[in-house]
């Protein structure tokens, strides 16, 4: 198995004591998650605002015009905007789905690299130690990152969609209490497509981080890492709590989930700081 360099300083610094020798702690890409987040949030705005501008001119006319009321149907007028609203929206952001993935895989992949050469380079005593870009493994942890972020990304709009849809035709059907209040219930689920937007940046910028800093760790000979616990979130898994300073093996990793026994890496569960 391939050893990790140190100095010569260090090793003999550690071996009379069987010491541990440490890295300093690896940081997730915040810079990476605001500007993944900042994307979504802006593609979320604009088709917000398109979809209640339309749908507010719709159920304005409608109420303003009794002619109008009379000889059109609001319900199959509604459906028919919404469906040239649905594929405008989930065109768009296919299209810019493969564009915000990529860049923030480059951009994690820069910080990643940084974080754990530093790391490296206090462990081994003051080493410049070379990480391979791609080492084995980690092509396909990308590749598999690049489907899934995309596949997130389009499902934004996919989702946001079904609920406004699902909403205005509710609302016609049963009598709603007018514009007003369907208005309402967009701002909400606007809202809700925008803390989705916020976890689905969280979750996949630790991920994506904790994959490469694991495989390029192994490519240089790192054998183990310590879980530490950052403390961040409202509410902590206990488990990942007593978790906090342990030791384990990239060969066996630890129970993550103690509901399903998933084993994984700090930061690989969703919402997991």
């Amino acid at each position: 198995m391939k050893q990790i360099r140190t100095t010569r300083k260090r090793r003999q610094w550690a071996e009379p004591r069987q010491a541990v020798l440490k890295g300093s702690p690896l940081s997730y890409p915040v810079p990476a998650r605001e500007r993944y987040q900042s994307a979504l949030d802006k593609l979320i705005e604009r088709m917000r605002k398109e979809y209640e501008r339309e749908l507010g001119k719709l159920l304005r006319e409608f109420a303003e015009d009794s002619a109008l009321s009379m000889d059109a149907n609001l319900g199959s007028q509604a459906r028919i905007l919404l469906n040239k609203l649905s594929a405008k929206w989930q065109s768009l952001f296919s299209r810019n789905a493969s564009r915000i993935t990529d860049r923030m895989i480059g951009q994690v992949d820069s910080a990643s690299k940084a974080s754990l050469g530093a790391s490296l380079k206090k462990l081994s005593g003051g080493l410049t130690i070379k990480t391979p870009d791609m080492p084995a493994g980690l092509q396909d942890v990308i590749s598999a990152s690049i489907a899934e972020n995309v596949s997130l990304i389009k499902s934004v709009a996919v989702q946001y969609h079904d609920r406004i849809s699902s909403a205005v035709l509710v609302s016609i059907q049963t009598g709603g209490q007018g514009r007003a209040t369907v208005l309402e219930q967009l701002r909400e689920i606007g809202g809700m497509s925008e803390r989705r937007a916020k976890l689905i940046a969280r979750d996949q910028t630790s991920k994506i981080t904790t994959q490469m800093n694991a495989e390029r760790a192994k490519s240089v000979g790192m054998r183990k890492f310590q879980w530490l616990h950052s403390g961040g979130g409202a509410e902590p898994r206990k488990l990942h709590q007593r978790l906090d300073g342990q030791i384990f093996s990239y060969d066996d990793l630890p129970v993550i989930d103690e509901r399903t026994g998933e084993r994984g890496l700090p930061g690989q569960l969703i919402n997991c700081r």
